[in-house]
């Protein structure tokens, strides 16, 4: 169970608040408890943390500090928790702010370190105890991977990269925070995960980072849902009712939002690209291609088609434009359904610029027209990832994968994030600059970073 986070939904249930008025705006006076981030205020008073942000501007570069009082704006969602008085129609009485010495339930601060592998705790920060013979608890996280224990191939091999790069990522906050971590092989069908839910294994933990297919996370959600588990899911973009459930997190942009920043790009160009779609049959093209030709066609950007037949003809020079960029889209995300036909392109153009909308997974092909494509990932790695790097090498006495994406930066960043995210700040990450943004205001969070790469 999502123990701290069902703390203070159980709390205020039965809990009023002082309120005071700032700038004509009813607010809570609310006094934070031990190991509570923005989030959890968020969901505990049905409020955005941009709003929570609004009325204590102190918090955009700190987060929260415990024991300290924030304001938290009073909206119609919220209003159980104004005091008696404050619910009939006569005016209240002036509430006072709680006295310093008032004291809320303590909740623990917490920290790991990766040397000590799955479960490990290390002393807490001293600046953030308040009383020094408390014990602080652990914030416990599940990872739910495939592992394959015993397997030797590539896939596996990049799962536990991501595992590894856990570890060091909570190497690099345990300073002010203390963990437990649990490690789950999960393989690759959902008889795990039920057999997880079943002997209650994850009610237990306060977040969970996985599953890794899109069949587990369906099984997953809704013990999610019910025991209040805030879960990233890190690897696939179809997870189950996350516009109802606002304990997910994913990672993968949506098709909307990857087809969304391409149309900026383009508009910002509209004068010198011309877009090429290749025609095929409606029911074969992906769901992307199809929001990305939508968003030509809204923002106005010039668009000629072409068939599969004219290219093999080599006649793409009938749907091409002189003095622009050509950029060809094919209606497929599988580079073998266009091996065939890239030689014909580069006959078919003559002289006239194209460029091909690209895949981040076509990456490893050799293609020689220019690219362009969408990608959560950075291209080049920023210059402080060699402390990282030295650290895993000191570490794990092994080097890292050389390929992008790397699968223990891609574990470093979302661990990082979870961590942030929990608290109420930003992190920026070596390799992904993860953007949570809730899909409405009952649901999860989607990641909206999406880079245009030319390549």
């Amino acid at each position: 169970m999502f123990a701290l986070l069902v703390y203070g939904l159980t709390m205020h249930a039965q809990q009023t608040w002082p309120v005071d008025t700032i700038d004509g705006q009813a607010v809570y006076k609310y006094r934070v408890p031990r190991s509570i981030g923005l989030y959890r205020v968020s969901v505990t008073f049905n409020v955005t943390q941009e709003e929570i942000i609004q009325w204590n501007p102190q918090l955009k570069e700190r987060g929260l500090h415990y024991d300290e009082i924030i304001n938290v704006p009073v909206n119609d969602k919220n209003k159980q928790f104004l005091p008696e008085e404050l619910t009939k129609p006569q005016p209240a009485e002036p509430i006072q702010e709680p006295e310093e010495n008032s004291s809320q339930p303590a909740e623990p601060v917490l920290a790991v370190a990766p040397e000590q592998q799955d479960s490990a705790i290390v002393q807490d920060s001293v600046t953030l105890v308040a009383e020094e013979d408390t014990v602080p608890a652990s914030i416990k996280i599940a990872l739910l991977l495939p592992l394959q224990v015993g397997q030797h191939d590539a896939a596996s091999q990049r799962f536990v990269d991501f595992y590894e790069g856990c570890l060091l990522a909570l190497h690099d906050v345990q300073a002010n925070q203390k963990f437990d971590l649990y490690v789950y092989d999960t393989g690759k069908n959902e008889d795990k995960i039920q057999s997880l839910i079943a002997d209650s294994s994850l009610k237990q933990m306060d977040a969970i980072i996985g599953p890794a297919y899109p069949s587990q996370v369906a099984a997953l959600a809704p013990t999610v849902l019910e025991d209040s588990i805030l879960t990233v899911v890190p690897f696939t973009d179809r997870v189950p009712d996350i516009i109802n459930n606002p304990f997910l997190l994913q990672f993968n942009p949506r098709p909307q939002s990857q087809a969304a920043a391409v149309g900026n790009y383009l508009e910002s160009r509209k004068d010198s690209v011309n877009m090429v779609f290749v025609d095929g049959r409606e029911a074969d093209i992906p769901y992307f291609i199809r929001e990305l030709r939508q968003q030509v066609y809204n923002r106005g950007i010039s668009y000629t088609r072409i068939s599969i037949k004219d290219i093999l003809a080599d006649s793409l020079f009938k749907a091409l434009k002189d003095s622009v960029e050509n950029i060809i889209v094919f209606n497929s995300e599988k580079f073998s359904n266009l091996q065939v036909l890239l030689p014909h392109v580069i006959i078919g153009k003559g002289d006239r610029q194209v460029t091909l909308f690209s895949q981040y997974s076509w990456q490893k092909e050799r293609i020689i027209l220019p690219q362009i494509y969408t990608s959560v990932f950075a291209t080049e790695l920023p210059a402080d990832q060699t402390e990282y790097d030295t650290l895993y090498a000191t570490y794990f006495k092994h080097e890292h994968a050389s390929e992008l994406p790397r699968f223990d930066l891609l574990g470093y960043d979302l661990m990082r994030q979870l961590v942030a995210f929990l608290e109420g700040k930003e992190y920026f990450g070596l390799q992904s600059d993860i953007r949570f943004e809730r899909v409405n205001e009952f649901g999860g969070f989607i990641n909206t970073h999406v880079q245009i790469v030319r390549k």
